[in-house]
């Protein structure tokens, strides 16, 4: 049954069932049950037989090619379903589905699925969407995955300074992301993140003072950063971050988050002398549908020079990206969308006409 009603508008606002009448909903979904996992529980394995589809209520699914010790195929969140492809006939579950965290799911069988598809044509359409957004990239992304695994297991992916992935690693997962931004359509985040006054800190500390602080900054990224978000060592003092399902404000929270964790940091050099706080640069922008990853690069750099140009130590974002989010986000709220950073970029406050560049200082 439908247990609740932040589990009734979850369902409401999921692709499988967005357009669906409330009431249908509650009569052909009654009888389906909550399922609960907790992180790190498997829910299905490759090769399964499977008789339901899974509508995520909370929490974060892990697609994954092995069961552990693997970068996910995809990371789905609330709204989204896993099995559906089962639907079809005699078709087994081609991957491991893990829970990235804690999660409740709604469990739907494939009678009562059915039922909804012949009583809705609005269900079968979205169906047909759900179906055709799994199917046509499956084979890609699967292929790649093996072929990462499997034929290049010599190749380095790993910046042996930080310990973040390296350049080559990130510009090829970021290539991958934009590639299946085409079907899924949903926004995410790319980070360009540069150390302040880096030339500075090696001409006074030396080699040994500048690699300390790289070494910090990439283990501060790692802690400070969602399990899914991508960080890697980019050039020198460059960093570069991918979020992907992630929408402008909560990008720039994220950036803000790591310039106050990173500002608060403390780098201590081998000898026990600690060395003067550091400060970051960031500049965030959207992706857009046929971005390339040089495309993508330049806008978020651009932001970036505007906050080196700024004295440093703030976060920036590419301003039509602004404009972007503030039009989609108008267009299904009444209010204006105000852009003060950070929290006024949410629904609720006046609305304020953006000034170029706008920046997020706590200096």
């Amino acid at each position: 049954m439908i247990h609740s009603p932040e589990a009734f508008k979850v369902l409401q606002t999921a692709p499988l069932f967005q357009g669906v009448s409330g009431k249908l909903l509650v009569e052909k979904l009654n009888e389906s049950r909550l399922r609960t996992l907790n992180s790190g529980e498997t829910l299905l394995v490759p090769g399964q037989a499977n008789n339901v589809v899974y509508v995520i209520l909370s929490g974060r699914l892990s697609i994954q090619t092995k069961d552990s010790g693997v970068e996910p195929i995809a990371m789905l969140g609330e709204g989204e379903c896993v099995g559906e492809t089962s639907i079809i006939g005699d078709v087994h579950i081609p991957a491991y589905v893990i829970a990235a965290t804690d999660c409740k799911l709604l469990a739907i069988g494939h009678a009562a699925l059915w039922e909804l598809i012949d009583s809705s044509h609005q269900a079968a359409h979205n169906m047909l969407s759900v179906l055709s957004m799994r199917i046509r990239p499956a084979s890609s992304t699967m292929s790649e995955s093996h072929e990462f695994h499997h034929g290049f297991s010599g190749t380095s992916i790993i910046d042996e300074m930080t310990g973040l992935h390296n350049r080559q690693w990130i510009e090829e997962k970021i290539d991958r992301y934009l590639r299946r931004n085409v079907f899924d359509k949903q926004s995410s985040c790319f980070m360009m993140v540069k150390i302040d006054r880096f030339k500075e800190l090696d001409d006074k500390y030396g080699q040994l003072g500048s690699e300390q602080v790289l070494r910090d900054t990439g283990r501060t990224m790692l802690s400070s950063l969602r399990p899914d978000d991508q960080a890697g060592h980019f050039l020198g003092e460059q960093f570069a971050v991918f979020m992907p399902h992630t929408t402008l404000a909560d990008g720039c929270i994220a950036a803000e988050r790591l310039r106050t964790a990173v500002s608060g940091s403390v780098v201590v050099l081998p000898s026990g002398d600690a060395l003067p706080p550091t400060s970051l640069s960031l500049g965030v922008s959207l992706t857009n549908l046929g971005d390339t990853p040089a495309s993508l690069f330049a806008r978020a750099n651009e932001a970036l020079q505007q906050a080196t140009g700024s004295g440093g130590n703030c976060v920036k974002w590419w301003d039509k990206d602004l404009e972007r989010e503030t039009a989609q986000l108008s267009a299904e709220v009444d209010t204006a969308l105000p852009v003060k950073p950070f929290m006024s970029l949410w629904p609720g406050a006046q609305p304020e006409k953006p000034k170029s560049p706008r920046t997020a200082d706590k200096r």
